[in-house]
């Protein structure tokens, strides 16, 4: 699957810490708001299945490569890179928009979640197919 663009923003004074970077918990909140954005790629379900419906982090493991500070302008590029009959393994990388240096990079695996029963639950079968054929897809 081709790498899209799910995250913009900028460093914010009350992001860094007294190191005077951006604190780790920050990585992990915009990591979070281009997850939230690359859902609407991966289009597992409906809107209106969204009560009934979840995905949930099982596992994340972040990269720290170069520091961010105030005032930064970043991106997140994010790529579907496996699929199995529960999960997703998405990889994201976050770079810095004005020298394009990757900064940070955190793959993670998702599971869709059954929010009544509080359980896993298969990807549905038709989108699993889409899904598996589009890591074929080049960039």
């Amino acid at each position: 699957m081709k790498k899209h663009i799910t995250y913009r923003g900028a460093v914010m004074t009350w992001e860094c810490d007294s190191n005077h970077h951006m604190n780790v918990m920050y990585y992990i909140n915009k990591f979070e708001h281009a997850g939230r954005n690359f859902d609407l790629v991966l289009d597992i379900f409906k809107e209106s299945d969204k009560d009934k419906i979840g995905i949930v982090v099982l596992e994340q493991n972040i990269k720290y490569i170069r520091e961010v500070f105030e005032d930064n302008l970043l991106y997140v590029e994010s790529q579907l890179v496996d699929v199995g009959n529960k999960t997703l393994t998405v990889f994201h990388e976050m770079k810095n928009a004005r020298t394009e240096e990757l900064v940070a990079s955190m793959h993670i695996v998702l599971v869709l979640f059954d929010k009544t029963n509080r359980k896993s639950m298969p990807l549905p079968a038709e989108r699993k197919k889409a899904l598996i054929a589009s890591l074929d897809t080049p960039e």
